[in-house]
């Protein structure tokens, strides 16, 4: 077994350990438990209660375990450091050790690199990943969905033969401190996010960049030049691999180009050169900004020889993903949208652009920071007249708002709780108009995660008709 012999050569007889016991570390002490002869384990998590695995026994001492407080004191005596994606760099600043740091996606990427198609981007790459995967699986093809979509990449070794496709959807924290590159890479956009785990923007954007900045000769490149970031440090890199552009220039220059002529999505990839007519037109996902995830969805399809015919009625059956302009119902006339994913100005621009139909707007959450004048700008002068703010970013978003003249006209109303935001929100929308949750900020000020935030806004928009 190829993996069994790869790890061993890894890590047999090695004090290995694993910084970080949620899904992914649970992932990793499973598969290195099962396939590695003669390693001491370490599990450090700064959890005190952190949920141990079953067989775990009393007095093994191939398994040592720090918790709590003092998790890091068994890092120094390890020879390699797998640390989860969650935990930053910067925990391990100042500590005394030897050990070498590497991830699981390493690991991963170091067994399967040439099978992995990996996709990363601020916004868009579980849309594009989803998507992908059901145009490879209904094209026959032999495929696995993994990554930050939710599903540990370790869990999924026992599934992954000779010729499947992987389809890896990929997190910058997943990527930081990587020294390797899937042989399929797609970068979409980078915005500003995450600013709380990197000690920069630019931190937050190289290691995006990881995706393509080790890829070898024959390798290919899917990326937006559309969005600044990507056009100004995508040619920096002089990587060895083959080009692809969504969309912008159309000139030979490059491998390939995707592009919509009109409604028709054109694709050239080296001579050989596809139009999938009317396929704007055709598809279920809502806004200008999935052209770009259905571009790049299409040519890594292309590239792994999926007919045309295939293409087609998968994009014209995509409905999209939960909370990304999740249609949620229609309760008194008023139509209501959950976009909680969209935890960046970026995103909320991009629903408010695709559902110009929008009367009232729900914002705020955590704040990170993060500048939000050209979001306020630009709201400032849509068409949108109530506005409902919760949360830390909506108390700033809210002041900022009301410095501003062009929303003099405007409803402005801060929320005590997101309940509250939903019920006003409901209430004061026309019939026959939308109702948006697309917040620009993170949920983690009053839920775990954005998918508990948009669950929420749906289970409160069915009980409207009893206001």
């Amino acid at each position: 077994m190829i993996i069994k012999t790869h790890l061993n050569k890894l890590f047999s007889g090695k004090r290995v350990a694993i910084l970080g016991f949620g899904r992914e570390g649970r992932s990793t002490y499973t598969l290195l438990k099962h396939h590695v002869h003669g390693i001491k384990l370490m599990i450090c998590d700064k959890n005190p209660h952190v949920r141990l695995p079953d067989d775990l026994t009393a007095g093994n001492e191939q398994i040592h375990i720090s918790t709590g407080p003092g998790y890091l004191s068994g890092i120094a005596a390890a020879d390699v450091i797998i640390k989860s994606p969650g935990i930053p760099f910067s925990v391990l600043d100042g500590i005394s050790r030897k050990g070498v740091i590497t991830s699981q996606t390493e690991i991963f990427l170091s067994l399967y690199r040439r099978q992995v198609t990996g996709i990363t981007g601020t916004k868009g790459k579980s849309t594009t990943a989803s998507l992908l995967y059901q145009i490879l699986e209904r094209g026959g093809k032999d495929v696995v969905l993994l990554g930050n979509i939710g599903v540990p990449c370790f869990d999924m070794t026992g599934s992954i033969g000779n010729d499947t496709v992987v389809v890896f959807e990929m997190s910058s924290h997943q990527l930081e401190g990587v020294k390797l590159s899937p042989s399929l890479a797609i970068l979409l956009n980078i915005f500003e996010e995450h600013l709380d785990h990197y000690a920069s923007y630019e931190s937050y954007q190289q290691a995006k960049l990881n995706i393509v900045r080790w890829q070898a000769k024959g390798d290919l490149c899917i990326y937006n030049p559309k969005n600044n970031v990507l056009e100004r440090l995508i040619p920096r890199l002089d990587t060895k691999s083959k080009t692809i552009m969504l969309g912008g220039n159309r000139s030979s220059d490059f491998y390939g180009n995707v592009f919509f002529d009109g409604e028709d999505l054109v694709c050239r990839l080296g001579d050989d050169v596809k139009r999938f007519s009317g396929l704007s037109r055709k598809r279920m996902l809502a806004g200008e900004h999935n052209l770009v995830n259905i571009s790049a969805a299409v040519a890594a399809a292309v590239a792994k020889g999926v007919d045309a015919e295939v293409i087609e009625e998968v994009v014209g059956d995509f409905r999209g993903l939960p909370h990304r302009l999740e249609y949620a119902g229609s309760y008194r006339g008023v139509v209501f949208y959950n976009d909680s994913i969209a935890t960046i100005p970026e995103a909320t621009l991009a629903a408010v652009d695709a559902l110009p139909d929008t009367a009232t707007l729900i914002l705020g959450g955590k704040d990170r920071g993060v500048h939000i004048e050209s979001l306020m700008e630009e709201l400032s002068q849509s068409g949108i007249y109530n506005f409902v703010f919760t949360g830390d970013a909506g108390e700033r978003m809210m002041a900022m708002a009301e410095k501003m003249h062009a929303f003099r006209d405007k409803h402005l109303y801060m929320a005590d709780s997101f309940d509250d935001a939903v019920t006003h929100a409901a209430r004061i929308t026309s019939p026959g108009k939308i109702c948006l949750l697309s917040p620009a900020a993170t949920s983690y000020d009053a839920f775990p995660d954005f998918e508990a935030r948009g669950n929420r806004f749906k289970e409160l928009v069915k009980t409207i008709p009893m206001y």
